[in-house]
């Protein structure tokens, strides 16, 4: 795409995000964008074990302007923060990562929940990502986008951090929202190494306390080959207070995962789940109560394997129905799921890489993929490999731009 032609797509989709902006002021009466509501979820009045649903149905983080289930009668026991027909909102004294504690009183009890925290609406993602080739290859990149979209890149598409650790071969980099609301990034060293890179980061700008970890290493209970760990990726998961960090290795058969309190210190490797054949590039989005994984099948040949297929389960150690192939067309890895912001729906991104290119996808429910025509989706960035998308609030954003497009 010429430059020229690129400056016109970008300041239209600029001016459209500060139409949704507006809108969304109008709308809210306040200062802060209200562009991300949770479908209302209803409890179901026939569960016995409602307080556990409860407790897998609230995500670890709420965003100002969410919809908390209905069937209960929720209160604010703990932060700045109070709750109008249902929908939970911050004061204007709270802080931007505000903890909150919940109440849910039902008729058949009250229920408290912890490890919860408030964040502002998400108005758009960020993209962390790697070339595979070039005098900058291997080291993290940056790019964000209001609509899932449009794509802008960070820094003028330069990297924005290298590894001084280890192999210095920063690959797959995921970027994952920590417990107090700041963020860690995690990425592969290199393509056979039992280690994952980690860093902290308190913005998205700066990375600090790099580390190595060796995820993939032999225990009593389970012998591994401690040559691999592909594509880490991690979440918060407030059930049990700690992070779930996930990986791939294809000579130990599929992925595995440890759980971490700190990112620093985890529990031995384990086995995540059983597809009956070799995969990769596993990617979770949880759904409600419910949690979904997309995969790569790492079957030979590559040209009669090599899609994408999704599990699904009630938890994520609990991932057990398969399904057929959900996109087809060419061999394709790395992929990721994004939660569409203005509407239902979710969208899919992965990595082409037969053909070089990134390809990009919309479902409304998880199960049927439809591919968007490459002239709807504009990722103005060189070679891109195996990406990673998280969803932002405008304060993590314009302090993104502010640093890195001014």
């Amino acid at each position: 795409m010429c430059y020229d032609a690129y400056m016109f797509r970008k300041t239209t989709a600029v001016l459209l995000s500060l139409s949704m902006f507006s809108s969304a002021l109008m709308m809210n009466g306040c200062g802060t964008p209200a562009l991300h509501s949770k479908e209302a979820i209803v409890l179901p009045s026939d569960d016995a074990g409602e307080q556990e649903w409860l407790n897998q149905t609230l995500d670890s983080f709420l965003n100002d302007g969410d919809v908390l289930p209905y069937g209960a009668d929720w209160r604010v026991l703990e932060g700045n923060a109070f709750i109008e027909d249902n929908v939970i909102h911050k004061y204007d004294q709270a802080r931007e990562y505000e903890h909150v504690v919940l109440e849910a009183r039902t008729a058949n009890g009250t229920y408290t929940y912890d490890n919860l925290t408030l964040l502002d609406p998400y108005v758009g993602y960020v993209m962390s990502y790697f070339s595979p080739d070039g005098d900058d290859k291997e080291q993290l990149k940056l790019c964000y986008t209001y609509d899932s979209l449009y794509w802008f890149k960070c820094n003028e598409g330069k990297p924005v951090l290298a590894a001084s650790l280890g192999t210095k071969r920063l690959r797959d980099p995921s970027l994952v929202r920590k417990k107090d609301g700041t963020f860690a990034l995690l990425a592969t060293q290199g393509y056979d190494n039992p280690e994952i890179y980690v860093f902290d980061s308190q913005d998205l700008i700066t990375y600090e306390n790099e580390r190595l970890l060796k995820v993939n290493e032999s225990h009593d209970d389970l012998k591994m080959s401690e040559a691999q760990s592909w594509a880490p990726e991690a979440f918060y998961d407030r059930t049990i207070d700690r992070y779930v960090i996930y990986w791939s290795s294809v000579k130990d058969g599929g992925m595995y995962f440890n759980t971490s309190s700190d990112l620093s210190s985890f529990s031995p490797c384990e086995k995540l789940l059983d597809a009956g054949y070799p995969v990769i590039d596993g990617t979770f989005v949880k759904n409600g109560h419910d949690w979904t994984i997309l995969l790569k099948d790492e079957r030979e040949p590559m040209e009669e394997y090599s899609k994408l297929f999704e599990g699904t389960g009630s938890s994520w150690n609990s991932i057990t129905q398969f399904s057929s192939p959900v996109y087809d067309r060419h061999q394709v890895e790395g992929p990721f799921l994004m939660k569409a912001l203005d509407k239902t729906g979710w969208y899919l991104y992965c990595d082409d890489y037969t053909r070089g290119a990134y390809k990009a996808l919309y479902t409304e429910d998880l199960k049927y993929f439809a591919e968007i025509s490459d002239a709807r989706a504009m990722l103005p960035v060189e070679d891109p490999a195996h990406g990673y998308a998280i969803p932002v609030t405008w304060r993590e954003l314009s302090r993104l731009i502010e640093v890195y497009d001014s």
